[in-house]
């Protein structure tokens, strides 16, 4: 018991609803404020946590429409997927509102942009080139963290991947994602380095064998 009480339940998982997705953007930007990545992004500490509200806002937009998400009931926690290969998501994104989401997240980024973009390309052509899916984002609230709602929101597509005998892969930037992604199976299978950006580390997640059955009786 935590000395503020009886924890709350551990929320269900559903899939993301456009609905969902202010919320969840306001989530990220609280749960990636100090991040590496998002600091060296915005380096002022001026008007970022509403920055970085907005730019969450673009991308979850973004990754919503060419993929899927998988959320808590209570928005607490989200992972949000993208098919790589010839995996197609459920939904087609129009191409116009796809084109209209990069110019607006590039316009975000103002002047690292540039530097973005040689990071994204170098980081994106280490990941292994195979049908299956690539985690574009994982988060959850701080105030909610360390109580398992990032498996669990985790478990509906790393299921499916296993079932289907497929691979999923994912990029990183520091050593407690790295820890806590190889306990879930990720394999660290690429590093990417370069001058002035965080330390970016490639990670791909084999398909897993079912767990055995449990002995009769």
């Amino acid at each position: 018991m935590s000395p503020e009480g009886p924890l709350p339940p551990t929320p269900g998982v559903r899939p993301l609803e456009q609905a969902d997705l202010p919320r969840v953007a306001g989530m990220l930007a609280r749960a990636f404020a100090d991040d590496p990545t998002t600091t060296w992004l915005f380096p002022s500490p001026r008007g970022r946590a509403q920055r970085l509200e907005r730019w969450y806002l673009l991308n979850v937009m973004a990754l919503w429409d060419a993929g899927e998400g998988w959320v808590t009931e209570d928005l607490s926690s989200v992972a949000l997927w993208l098919p790589t290969g010839s995996m197609r998501a459920g939904r087609r994104p129009h191409l116009g509102r796809q084109l209209w989401l990069s110019l607006r997240i590039g316009a975000a980024l103002g002047a690292r942009l540039p530097g973005a973009l040689r990071v994204n390309l170098r980081v994106h052509a280490r990941h292994p080139r195979e049908t299956g899916w690539y985690l574009a984002v994982l988060g959850t609230e701080p105030s909610r963290q360390g109580r398992g709602l990032g498996s669990a929101v985790l478990a509906p597509v790393l299921r499916r991947c296993d079932e289907a005998g497929l691979p999923s892969s994912l990029d990183t930037v520091t050593d407690a994602d790295v820890s806590y992604y190889g306990k879930r199976g990720f394999q660290l299978v690429a590093e990417v380095m370069m001058p002035g950006a965080p330390h970016f580390r490639v990670m791909r997640r084999p398909p897993q064998p079912p767990s055995p059955a449990p002995p009769p009786g």
